[in-house]
C-alpha cells in the first residue's frame, strides 16, 4: 500500500516523540474523526488529507497571531516593571503612568545615545541622627531604563519557554546569521517542532523575556550592552508613602536638589549644603572657655582672643576672669557633725568653738578659750596700704551679760592661716552688732538700756567710747557715709520697739570723727513714700513704733541706706538725696534649697556689690542668705539642720564678714561656733 500525505504526517509526528514533544492529544483528535484505513482510491485520500491540512494550517496561523500579540503586550509590561524594584500595592492607573514614563524615557535614551550605564539613587540621610531616624538610611540602588535580562543557559534538551498546544511555525534548526530579526516566517513552514534545538545560542535577544528564571546563568556574557539609562532620574524604587517624617519635623522633597542650597531649608536635601545649618548665637554660652581671656567680651567674636599669660599671677587681675556662674542653694550638702546644711559648691571648716582654745596653723593653740555668744563681726586688714600681703583680723563681739561681754580678735596671715587669738575689749554688756569705718576700725554696740558704742582699733589695740550712744540705749548696728571725708555721717539702729534710728554728722574725720562734736537727729517716716530727719526724739520714736520697730543691721551703698526691721521682717531703703524710701519683705522671692522666713538681722554687701548677705534671728533652722542685686531673689549659703546640734531651740546666725581678697566667708551660730566657707572653684564671693 502506498503512503498518503496523512500517513506521512502521522509518521513524522511519531518521530517527534524522540524529541520529547507530546503529540498524543493531536493524534487522538485526528483518529476520532477518522475511520480505519479503507480501500478508497489514493486520489480521494490525498485530496481529503490536503483539505484537513489546510484547515489545520489556517487555525495555527490565527492562533499564532493571537499569541504573538499577547506576548508583545506582556513584553512591554515586563520592561516597565523591570525599571524598578518591587514596591507596595499600586493601582491600575499608577501602572499605566509608570509604563508611559518608561516608554518615554526609553525613547529619549535611544535618541540621545547612552551616556551612563547606571543611575545611582542616594538615600535620604538626616543632617543629625535623632533616635530611630538613623535606622531609616537606605542602601544605594542602581536602576536602568530598560530591564536587564538573565543570560540564557547553555543549550539544553528542552526549550526555555514552556511548549504550547500549537507547535511553533518559526524554524530554529539553523542559527540566524543576520544581525537583525528575519522578515517573517518561511513560506512553507513545518507543522511540527524541530527535532533538536540550535547548537549555538542566539546573538539577538528574544522577543520577550522568559516568564520564569532559568536554573543557571550563562557561562559567557551577551554580546550587546544593555540600553542606556534615561537622562532623567527615575522615581525612587521604594514606596515612601507609608513612612512618616512628621515626628522629626522632616519631609523629603519630591525630587532631589541638583545644586546645594545656600541657606538651610526646612526639608533636607540629598546633597550637602554649602554652609553649616547652625548660625552662631548672639549670646555667650553658659560655660566659658577653659583658658581665661585678657578681657571678657559681652558677645562672641569671630576672631580668637589673645592668649593668656603662661604663668599665674599672685594677685587678682584688674579685669574679672570669666568663669562659670555660681548660684547658692542649688543643692545642699549635709554636715551632721557640724549641724548645718551647706550649699553645694562650698567647703567649710571650724575656726573657733565656744569653751575651746583656738587652734593655730603652726600646731599651737590660744591661751584663752573662744568667747561665748559670738555676734556681730567684721574683718580689718593689718596693713590698710597692703591688705593682701600682711594678714587680717576677724573682730567678733561677745553678747554676754553683766559685764562679761566684750570684743575678741582672731588673727590670720595673708593665706588665711590662724596665727593668734586676743581679747580686744572686756567688761561690757550685751555687745550685739556694730560696723566698720572707712579708716579700718570697728564700732561695737551694747544692746541694753544704758548701752554705748565703742570704737576699737584691733591693730594698735586701742579702745574708746564714741559720741553715738549719747545718754544710752539698746544699740544694734552702725553704717557710715564717708562721701564727705571731712564731715562723715553715721547712722545707728536701736533694737527696741520704739528705737528710733540716729543720725550723727561729725565735724571731724578719721578716728576723731567719732569723738568730736556734731549734729544729732532721728529718722521720722512721714507717709508711704517720704521721710525726714528730726531733732524731736519723741516723734521719731512714735514713727519707729509704727513703721520700723526693732531695727537691726544697716549698710550704706551709693547714696542709700539699707536697714532691717526685725519685727516687720522688712528691709527699708532710704534714698538720702531724694528723701524717699522703699520697703521689701525679706525672703519673699526665693531660689533653691532652704527658706528665709524668720527675722532678718545683720546685713552687708559683698565686694562687687552683686549680693547683699543676711543673717537670720529665730526659728529652728536659721541660716545665712544672699540677695541678688536689684532682682530681689534670695539664696541660701548654709542653714542649721532642724533638730540637729543647733536646731533644737531658737537660735540665730551671726558674724558675717569677708577676708580682704573676698575668698573666705565667715559666719557663726550664736550658741557657740564660727565657720569659714570657701568656694570649691577657688573664686571670691561677690
Amino acid at each position: 500500500m502506498s503512503n498518503t500525505a496523512a500517513d506521512s504526517f502521522r509518521q513524522n509526528l511519531a518521530t517527534d516523540e524522540e524529541t520529547g514533544v507530546t503529540t498524543d492529544a493531536f493524534l487522538e483528535n485526528g483518529n476520532q474523526s477518522k475511520s480505519p484505513p479503507s480501500s478508497n482510491p489514493p486520489q480521494t485520500k490525498s485530496r481529503v488529507g490536503w483539505i484537513i491540512s489546510g484547515v489545520l494550517l489556517l487555525l495555527c496561523i490565527i492562533g499564532l497571531a493571537f499569541s504573538m500579540s499577547n506576548r508583545n503586550n506582556e513584553s512591554n509590561e515586563v520592561r516597565a516593571v523591570g525599571t524598578s524594584a518591587p514596591r507596595g500595592p499600586t493601582t491600575a492607573l499608577d501602572e499605566a503612568k509608570e509604563t508611559d514614563r518608561f516608554t518615554s524615557n526609553a525613547t529619549a535614551s535611544s535618541d540621545n545615545g547612552a551616556k551612563d550605564s547606571t543611575n545611582t539613587l542616594t538615600a535620604f540621610t538626616p543632617q543629625e541622627s535623632v533616635g530611630d531616624v538613623a535606622l531609616l538610611t537606605l542602601p544605594e540602588i542602581q536602576t536602568t531604563s530598560s530591564p536587564t535580562r538573565s543570560p540564557t543557559p547553555v543549550p539544553s534538551s528542552s526549550p526555555t519557554i514552556p511548549p504550547t498546544d500549537i507547535p511553533s511555525i518559526v524554524p530554529t534548526n539553523v542559527p540566524s546569521t543576520s544581525s537583525g530579526p528575519t522578515g517573517g516566517p518561511s513560506a512553507d513552514p513545518s507543522l511540527h517542532p524541530t527535532s533538536w534545538p540550535s547548537a549555538l545560542p542566539s546573538t539577538q535577544p528574544t522577543l520577550a523575556p522568559s516568564e520564569s528564571p532559568t536554573d543557571e546563568p550563562t557561562k559567557s556574557p551577551t554580546d550587546l550592552p544593555t540600553a542606556s539609562p534615561s537622562t532623567n532620574p527615575t522615581k525612587s524604587p521604594f514606596n515612601f508613602s507609608s513612612w512618616t517624617y512628621s515626628a522629626f519635623g522632616l519631609e523629603p522633597s519630591a525630587t532631589p536638589s541638583k545644586k546645594p542650597t545656600s541657606e538651610p531649608s526646612t526639608s533636607p536635601s540629598q546633597n550637602p549644603t554649602l554652609e553649616p545649618s547652625k548660625q552662631p548665637t548672639r549670646k555667650p554660652t553658659r560655660r566659658p572657655t577653659r583658658k581665661p581671656t585678657r578681657k571678657p567680651t559681652r558677645q562672641p567674636t569671630k576672631q580668637p582672643t589673645p592668649s593668656p599669660s603662661l604663668s599665674p599671677t599672685n594677685r587678682p587681675t584688674s579685669e574679672p576672669t570669666p568663669y562659670e556662674p555660681f548660684f547658692f542653694g542649688d543643692e545642699f550638702d549635709k554636715y551632721e557633725d557640724l549641724g548645718i546644711n551647706v550649699s553645694r559648691g562650698l567647703s567649710v571648716r571650724v575656726i573657733a568653738e565656744t569653751g575651746k582654745p583656738v587652734q593655730f596653723a603652726n600646731g599651737g593653740k590660744s591661751k584663752l578659750d573662744a568667747h561665748t555668744w559670738p555676734d556681730g563681726a567684721g574683718v580689718i586688714p593689718m596693713n590698710p596700704n597692703n591688705p593682701l600681703e600682711d594678714g587680717y583680723v576677724y573682730v567678733s563681739n561677745s553678747e554676754e551679760n553683766d559685764g562679761e561681754a566684750g570684743v575678741y580678735g582672731i588673727y590670720f596671715d595673708k593665706d588665711g592661716n590662724i596665727v593668734d587669738y586676743q581679747a580686744l575689749q572686756t567688761g561690757t554688756t550685751w555687745n550685739c552688732g556694730g560696723g566698720l569705718t572707712p579708716w579700718n576700725t570697728w564700732v561695737t554696740c551694747e544692746e541694753h538700756e544704758d548701752g554705748q558704742c565703742w570704737q576699737i582699733d584691733p591693730v594698735n589695740r586701742r579702745v574708746e567710747k564714741t559720741v553715738l550712744g549719747g545718754d544710752g540705749g539698746e544699740f544694734e548696728s552702725v553704717a557710715v557715709d564717708n562721701s564727705d571725708v571731712d564731715r562723715p555721717v553715721f547712722f545707728t539702729t536701736e533694737d527696741d520697739e520704739m528705737g528710733a534710728m540716729r543720725r550723727f554728722v561729725a565735724s571731724g574725720s578719721g578716728w576723731d570723727a567719732l569723738h568730736s562734736k556734731g549734729d544729732h537727729s532721728f529718722l521720722r517716716i512721714l507717709d508711704g513714700e517720704t521721710y525726714e530727719w528730726t531733732t524731736d526724739e519723741d516723734a521719731a520714736r512714735e514713727s519707729a513704733k509704727k513703721f520700723y520697730p526693732n531695727s537691726e543691721g544697716i549698710s550704706f551703698h551709693e547714696g542709700k541706706i539699707f536697714f532691717m526691721s526685725k519685727e516687720k521682717k522688712m528691709m527699708f531703703v532710704l534714698d538720702l538725696e531724694n528723701m524717699t524710701y522703699e520697703t521689701e519683705k525679706t525672703g519673699k522671692k526665693f531660689y533653691g534649697e532652704g527658706s528665709f522666713g524668720d527675722e532678718p538681722d545683720q546685713n552687708m554687701f559683698g565686694p562687687t556689690r552683686k549680693y547683699m548677705y543676711f543673717t537670720e534671728d529665730g526659728g529652728r533652722s536659721p541660716g545665712v542668705y544672699a540677695r541678688f542685686g536689684n532682682d530681689g531673689t534670695y539664696f541660701t549659703l548654709f542653714q542649721a539642720i532642724e533638730g540637729g546640734i543647733y536646731g533644737n531651740d531658737e537660735d540665730e546666725t551671726t558674724g558675717i564678714a569677708l577676708s580682704p581678697d573676698g575668698k573666705r566667708f565667715y559666719a557663726g551660730i550664736q550658741t557657740g561656733i564660727i565657720f569659714e566657707f570657701t568656694r570649691d572653684d577657688g573664686q571670691p564671693f561677690e
